[in-house]
């Protein structure tokens, strides 16, 4: 069954997941609110396959959110490529962590990515974004945490090895 599926398809599996994640955060008509659940594949795949989710379709990925959001050209693309590197850069530490230990990890770069993103959109917009705003994308992104790194990991079973 799996043979079936030309490889370029299965590669191309982790950007269309990041792109659903974004396309259902902007059904939801919740602006800001579900964008940050894409930081969890982008930090899943920067730690156990980086060939499958590269800097670039992360890139591609954050210019997307920006066109769909209407926001600055830029914020969600460079927050988007500072998460990817900070997990790859990291990622022989990260390697040896126990899953709570990734989570917690997890838990500390998203605040500060949701901080940079903050920071940025009020820069950027001239306008303040509320911090309970900022405590609602954090929790709801850190509990889904769980859920949607067995996903990402379903995921990566599911494409298997590509060579």
């Amino acid at each position: 069954m799996m043979d079936s599926i030309p490889v370029f398809m299965r590669k191309a599996v982790p950007f269309l997941a990041c792109l659903i994640l974004i396309l259902f955060s902007q059904t939801l008509n919740a602006r800001f609110f579900c964008v940050p659940l894409v930081f969890i594949p982008i930090f899943y795949f920067a730690l156990f396959r980086v060939r499958l989710l590269n800097a670039y379709s992360v890139f591609i990925l954050g210019l997307l959110a920006d066109c769909l959001y209407q926001i600055p050209l830029g914020l969600f693309s460079s927050v988007f490529v500072l998460m990817f590197f900070v997990t790859r850069f990291n990622r022989p530490f990260l390697r040896e962590l126990s899953a709570r230990g990734l989570w917690i990890f997890f838990g500390f770069l998203t605040v500060l990515m949701l901080l940079i993103q903050m920071f940025l959109f009020t820069v950027c917009e001239g306008s303040v974004v509320h911090t309970k705003f900022l405590f609602e994308q954090f929790i709801v992104t850190v509990l889904l945490y769980p859920l949607l790194m067995i996903g990402c990991d379903r995921i990566n079973n599911w494409i298997g090895d590509l060579t």
